[in-house]
């Protein structure tokens, strides 16, 4: 019944602005959230649980770290930027700098906090408020983070999040004073390969924080981290067209979504102070994450408590959001920890923090020098079409010598787990849905035994 009635909203989406398809989907909209409630999913907020769970944070610890030192929060009057700026007041910190490109003339801040109005894309700005304040410890929280904006405005997401960032390590290595930088990437960053401006923008992140970590006195460390309710773009236009609009519109059904809540984050980054080592770039991400969430559930709870009669309608991925899920990104050898937001590659450097709530991992070796030529490529384009092409090439040629440098067995199990044809009906899939990283995995197996593992995969009906 439930999937006649998603086949009833995708054909009448199209014209949801006409009078009877109007109604026609109030009912439909009506007859789902009835559905819904008899499985019990819409009996409270689908996010309560994530709204209220708690990550440990060994105060002492982090305390002796910071005491008496100068932090820097780039994108410090953001959503993540805030509430870390909130926590960091409750130590015993000399003072505290926010880097941010917003105008802020109104906001009062406490004596020892100092706003530096700067764009991480300006390298001379960034690395004279490096120099004047002379910060021990960075958070590196500024970025474009909007995926669909991504898409259409490809050379600002690409020069603010990759050479932003680069600006950043390098005032780090040219302060004297930096001992730590951390910098709040994605889970998204955790596919093996993406061609999706703001994903593939944050891999190449990471890419730059793990080559410096590996020859710098300075630590560096990340953490991953998924929809931040506090300020995440979907839950934000659920509430706003359930309030405003006429209608909701989703992406489709069976979207799920996982979710942290804001407190989380500023406590991930600051656990970083505890767990970062020495030439080794590490990165956390919040171990128990519940089950993911449908957007569409989301969408009905909104509907329900708002009273109105308003319908759900179904509008497709739009780019930025369009890569199919590849389950064999998940490690399925151990069903009970699984986590988007590490891949199987990393699982082989996965352990925990003490109170066993955090997972603490590194990515998979890159080549720096081809890092570094990626790099290069991206600082010297001027315009959208050239800035997408050095980045996914960079990352293509990258991503390729790093999987020769993996566990061919992990490569053998990604395939399977991902692409045996029961699983493909299932996700009614084929393996070309999965982009140019399948064909990369099989060229990385190539002349050798594992290859037999996984050939009868290329022969399967399309």
């Amino acid at each position: 019944m439930i999937e006649d009635i998603y086949k009833k909203i995708w054909q009448l989406s199209p014209t949801v602005k006409r009078g009877e398809s109007y109604n026609a989907l109030v009912d439909l909209t009506q007859s789902l959230i009835a559905l819904y409630d008899l499985q019990g999913r819409l009996s409270g907020d689908p996010f309560s649980p994530t709204r209220q769970r708690k990550l440990s944070l060994p105060f002492e610890q982090v305390n002796e770290r910071l005491r008496g030192s100068v932090c820097l929060i780039t994108g410090g009057l953001g959503c993540v930027g805030t509430a870390l700026l909130q926590e960091l007041l409750k130590f015993d910190v000399k003072k505290v700098v926010i880097i941010d490109n917003k105008v802020a003339s109104n906001i009062e801040l406490p004596e020892n906090v100092v706003l530096v109005s700067c764009d991480v894309r300006d390298a001379a700005a960034v690395t004279h408020a490096f120099l004047e304040y002379q910060p021990a410890f960075v958070f590196h929280t500024a970025a474009q983070r909007d995926p669909g904006y991504a898409e259409s405005h490809i050379f600002e997401t690409v020069s603010t999040n990759v050479i932003g960032t680069l600006n950043i390590v390098k005032a780090c290595e040219a302060s004297g004073s930096v001992i730590q930088c951390v910098f709040s990437s994605t889970g998204k960053a955790s596919r093996y390969f993406t061609e999706e401006i703001y994903a593939g923008s944050k891999k190449m992140c990471e890419f730059i924080l793990d080559a410096f970590a590996k020859k710098s006195s300075v630590k560096y460390c990340m953490v991953r981290f998924t929809h931040i309710l506090d300020n995440s773009l979907m839950n934000q236009q659920l509430m706003n067209e359930c309030a405003n609009h006429d209608y909701i519109a989703v992406h489709c059904p069976g979207k799920f979504v996982t979710a942290q809540n804001v407190k989380e984050a500023a406590y991930l980054m600051l656990n970083t102070l505890v767990y970062a080592e020495d030439r080794q770039c590490n990165f956390l991400l919040v171990r128990n994450l519940e089950w993911p969430v449908e957007s569409l559930e989301m969408a009905l709870y909104y509907v329900k408590e708002s009273g109105r009669s308003i319908p759900v309608i179904f509008m497709g991925n739009p780019i930025g959001y369009t890569e199919k899920f590849f389950r064999g990104q998940m490690d399925w050898s151990n069903p009970q920890e699984l986590n988007l937001l590490i891949n199987v590659y990393e699982q082989a450097y996965r352990r925990y923090n003490q109170d066993n709530d955090i997972i603490i991992s590194h990515i998979s070796p890159v080549s720096e020098m081809l890092v570094i030529k990626a790099l290069q490529n991206i600082a010297a384009t001027n315009g959208e079409e050239d800035s997408k092409k050095a980045l996914l090439t960079g990352l293509k040629e990258i991503v390729r010598d790093s999987l020769n440098k993996v566990d061919k067995q992990d490569t053998v199990n990604i395939l399977n787990w991902g692409l045996q044809q029961k699983f493909l009906e299932i996700e009614n899939a084929k393996m070309a849905d999965y982009g140019p990283i399948i064909p990369m995995m099989f060229e990385s197996l190539e002349d050798s035994v594992h290859f037999r593992s996984v050939d009868n995969l290329l022969y399967q009906k399309a």
